[in-house]
């Protein structure tokens, strides 16, 4: 095969960053995720380690760039912190070049399997690495309209459906070798996507069909608002902004629901102001409902846990008679805006983070109880990190709230590609997810992934609008292999990483050896140098 023109070569990890973005919420075109990642990967073939890296890195820095776009809506994140985070997040595609590169001249056609091991095992990285953690937007994600690809996910968590989807890229990113490939192992090849997709998809169509009878249920009700907190509002704006959500839950209140609950950040202060602790009792007693509501925590005149700011961002559970039944403080603080990563040991210049200590960490995954049902409540961040998700209900959890603050990203993908990432832990653990967003998108899922209903205007505009919905949500009767083992299977993907890296690196030496004495006996053979 002839030599790709560098030209050519560098302009394909961008055609592979355009089609997975794509793919992506919130243009959903999730067929393009079974041959967006052909150009790179044939690109990465065609060179060296070096050029492979490199071609990784732009790749990952395409993708940060289309994919993340919306987040130069955040007032925070200036240019140099986008263009910082987008330079992190490239630098797991930088690796995986560099990796794929090494191991496509030592595995040869097996890296049918190579290559969405080396795939799979930077996406545990990236979503697991401190706080450089970013599970968001994976491969799998692209799939979570296609309900039967997706069930998959409560064997493997939302890597066993990137594995899946990287044999197909890999296999396809071949087809113009195909001449150079012997017949047996393009059949071998063909064999084991076939059983690898009809494996999942199989198992796929027997979850959906398998569908639990209907046991007991919660009736829940979410509030959309539709409205942010801004620092240093007024008594007279906080009352109006309590006002707001007060109107709603009585709307809410005529469906007779178990629970209201209000999104993160729905408080415009601190619980303990007593103006709004008297308004968020005077609102449940009204319903007559329990009331899950989102804000900070912590008195601000109490000393602060040592090394802390006297926050916690939190959600409280307040019953009719006004008695705070529960409060869960966030586990997981997001990097740079509620968490100094490195505290003590870094000193981060000031466009970086304005924080000088992290607010007060969570020390456990607090369960809230309404009736029949155990739930958990992630907030924001959490819930875009499985395993985070998945300790609540290991702890006991039938239904989960996922509770965010997502006004900030605009109206962009941002909260459609996080709505995508509940629709995943949903799976894994299958539980129902009552999610409740301050501007949108609120909404339920099912068990199986599926998105039951959202928060909708007259028009079907479900971001930036008011309004309310109301779900039966069924109480989980199940605990998953993913629930109770975790990232088992991506574990085990990284292990095999490992090994391949460890079996390139010896053949990389010999082929290298071997260039070297064919190039002396070339040189001998032509004699001395006139």
């Amino acid at each position: 095969m002839k030599r790709v023109p560098l030209a050519v070569l560098a302009s394909l990890p961008l055609l592979s960053a355009v089609l997975t973005t794509l793919s992506l919420p919130s243009s959903n075109l999730g067929f393009l995720a079974w041959i967006a990642l052909v150009p790179l990967l044939f690109a990465l073939r065609q060179r060296g380690l070096l050029a492979g890296a490199l071609l990784g890195w732009l790749f990952g820095y395409a993708f940060g760039v289309s994919s993340f776009y919306w987040m130069n809506q955040i007032p925070d994140l200036n240019a140099a912190r986008f263009a910082l985070l987008l330079t992190a997040f490239s630098l797991y595609y930088l690796v995986f070049g560099f990796l794929y590169a090494l191991a496509s001249h030592s595995l040869g056609s097996w890296m049918i399997v190579g290559a969405p091991v080396l795939w799979v095992a930077l996406e545990y990285a990236r979503g697991s690495l401190s706080f450089l953690a970013s599970p968001w937007n994976f491969m799998a994600h692209s799939q979570h309209q296609a309900l039967p690809m997706i069930q998959i996910a409560d064997l493997t968590g939302a890597y066993g459906v990137s594995f899946v989807l990287l044999m197909a890229n890999q296999l396809v990113s071949q087809l113009p070798e195909l001449r150079s490939a012997r017949r047996w192992q393009w059949r071998a090849q063909g064999a084991a996507l076939g059983l690898a997709i009809a494996g999942t998809l199989g198992y796929g169509w027997y979850k959906l069909a398998d569908v639990p009878a209907v046991g007991r249920v919660l009736r829940v009700t979410l509030v959309q608002a539709n409205l942010t907190v801004r620092g240093k509002m007024s008594a007279k704006e906080q009352i109006a902004h309590l006002a707001a959500y007060d109107r709603l839950s009585r709307q809410a209140a005529r469906e007779k629901p178990d629970l209201i609950v209000w999104p993160s950040s729905s408080l415009p202060g601190p619980i303990d102001f007593w103006i709004i602790r008297l308004y968020v009792n005077h609102v449940a007693n009204q319903a007559g409902i329990p009331l899950l509501v989102g804000g900070a925590g912590g008195d601000k005149f109490a000393p602060a846990r040592e090394g802390y700011l006297p926050y916690s961002n939190s959600e409280f559970l307040i019953s009719p008679m006004g008695k705070l039944e529960g409060q869960y403080n966030k586990v997981h603080l997001t990097p740079f805006s509620e968490q100094v990563p490195l505290q003590g040991l870094v000193s981060w210049p000031r466009w970086m983070t304005t924080l000088e200590k992290s607010f007060v960490p969570g020390d456990g995954y607090t369960l809230f109880k309404v009736g029949p049902a155990t739930f958990g409540a992630p907030i924001c961040w959490e819930n875009t990190f499985p395993d985070v998700f998945r300790r609540f209900v290991l702890g006991g959890a039938n239904f989960m709230v996922s509770v965010t603050n997502e006004s900030v990203f605009g109206a962009t993908a941002g909260p459609y590609q996080t709505l995508a990432m509940n629709a995943f832990r949903a799976v894994e653990n299958r539980v129902g997810v009552a999610r409740a967003a301050t501007t949108g998108v609120s909404a339920f899922i099912d068990s199986r992934g599926r998105i039951v209903g959202t928060v909708k205007d007259d028009r079907g505009v479900d971001l930036f609008v008011p309004g309310v919905l109301t779900w039966d949500v069924p109480l989980a009767q199940e605990r998953t292999f993913y629930t109770l083992h975790g990232d088992f299977f991506a574990q085990v993907v990284a292990g095999a990483a490992v090994l391949i890296l460890l079996l390139s690196i010896p053949w990389r030496a010999r082929f290298r050896n071997a260039g070297v004495a064919g190039r002396r006996r070339r040189d001998s053979a032509l004699g001395p140098a006139t």
